[in-house]
């Protein structure tokens, strides 16, 4: 496989396993042992929380989504971006489709039983079976889920901090005791004007490294052709 399919590949899997991993609830631990600033946080949390359940109830019909997205990663240790342009294709409760045109062709298709990968370098479909494999139906799950716009419970792993009232941006930062705090410094989420749905997500990493994912063309509650969850071949 080539270094420009390699570094697609890359790409795509931290974007995955990034928006997975950031937006999966982890156990809670114990109290902060400061009570006044346990005090505020909680008047802030609450304040938060009631913005997060607005927005979950603006997207609470959702059903269904395709959006076409461009995915730009800033490398810290080159001065090139690697950029991708292509298609996304959701479908509730467990079907999670990216299919990658530009500047090659990739395709991936999540489900509640297995995830199949087609690529251009080799023309050959792979599948993982997620038997027995609890993590990979943890990224199914938790993509679903921020795609559908769950949002409420982050608050028990991640600081959560308006950053902007229109558009309504929001930035999570993972708290101490999460793992994610070992990779990721903070995603920001910017959501479309009505708020029905995202406009963009940016993913800080400690590393240095930046992904942004902007979505755009984006309909929710559309059929969707069922060639676009297949892999036997391109779409």
């Amino acid at each position: 496989m080539n270094i420009r399919i390699n570094a697609m590949f890359s790409t795509l899997t931290v974007t995955f396993l990034a928006v997975s991993f950031i937006f999966a609830p982890a156990p809670v631990s114990g109290a902060d042992t400061n009570a006044g600033v346990e005090r505020e946080d909680k008047t802030n949390e609450r304040d938060i929380s009631e913005q997060l359940q607005r927005l979950e109830k603006k997207m609470a019909d959702f059903r269904s989504m395709r959006t076409e997205f461009t995915q730009e990663k800033n490398l810290a240790v080159f001065r090139n971006k690697i950029v991708l342009k292509g298609r996304i294709y959701v479908q509730r409760p467990n079907r999670v489709a990216w299919h990658v045109d530009k500047p090659v062709k990739y395709s991936v298709l999540i489900t509640d039983k297995f995830i199949r990968q087609w690529d251009e370098d080799t023309d050959k479909v792979q599948e993982i079976s997620l038997s027995g494999n609890p993590v990979f139906r943890i990224v199914l799950k938790q993509m679903t889920a921020w795609f559908s716009g769950s949002f409420s419970s982050l608050q028990e792993e991640y600081h959560v901090r308006i950053l902007q009232q229109q558009p309504f941006i929001i930035e999570f930062a993972p708290k101490d005791r999460n793992f994610a705090k070992k990779v990721i410094k903070s995603v920001t989420v910017t959501f479309r004007e009505d708020e029905r749905y995202l406009s963009q997500i940016t993913i800080r990493e400690l590393s240095g490294d930046v992904t942004t994912i902007l979505f755009e063309n984006t309909q929710l509650n559309v059929p969707i052709d069922e060639r676009y969850f297949r892999i036997e071949h391109r779409v």
